[in-house]
């Protein structure tokens, strides 16, 4: 038999003999170590983004100690469809809770970068100071962009306040155009 099959038989199984389980006395202790056990496991993801995992297995967990809990007559409604619809109604409002912390942390994962390289390619930058010459034909120096200073390179000279477009980023250090971006009509970057 293969490991999937020998899984889902060991649960099967384990579903079928959790009521004879829950009838002994220890089943009360267990049941609310169970179910206490579940309850955490939920809390567990509720402040890590696991996905929902730890969340689905707390969920799993609780509903196995509260019908043991059930089973033994602990809860409202004793041994009957009320203390299980209890149990059910109460697996329902967790698991919506789940699904509504998965949801909140994949939308996180779905905002776009305020900032960064995406934000500061095709971006007008201002020169702090006037370019140095390092080697024939590149200019060193700073310009500030969106507010925050940068390191910049270019193969022509820039002179203090000049603006230029931003083409490329290498690293932390901005590459401009040729060419001063009030040389020629073109859209700022907004």
């Amino acid at each position: 038999m293969k490991p999937a099959p020998r899984i889902l038989t060991f649960l099967a199984l384990s579903l079928v003999a959790l009521p004879a389980w829950a009838a002994t006395p220890l089943a009360i202790e267990d049941g609310i170590l169970i179910l206490l056990l579940g309850l955490l496991l939920i809390g567990i993801e509720a402040v890590t983004p696991t996905f929902g995992v730890v969340g689905l297995l707390g969920l799993l967990v609780f509903v196995a100690g509260a019908s043991m809990m059930v089973n033994a007559g602990l809860l409202p409604g004793g041994d009957s469809a009320l203390g299980m619809g209890l149990v059910v109604a109460t697996a329902l409002l967790l698991g919506a809770f789940l699904l509504w912390i998965v949801m909140r942390f994949l939308r996180f994962r779905h905002i776009t970068p305020m900032g960064g390289r995406e934000e500061v390619i095709g971006a007008v930058g201002e020169a702090t100071r006037r370019f140095t010459e390092h080697h024939q034909g590149d200019y060193h120096g700073y310009v500030r962009v969106q507010g925050e200073r940068w390191q910049a390179r270019s193969t022509t000279p820039v002179a203090e306040g000049e603006q230029r477009r931003v083409s490329e980023v290498h690293g932390l250090v901005l590459i401009l155009d040729a060419a001063s971006s009030t040389d020629h009509a073109t859209p700022t970057h907004e």
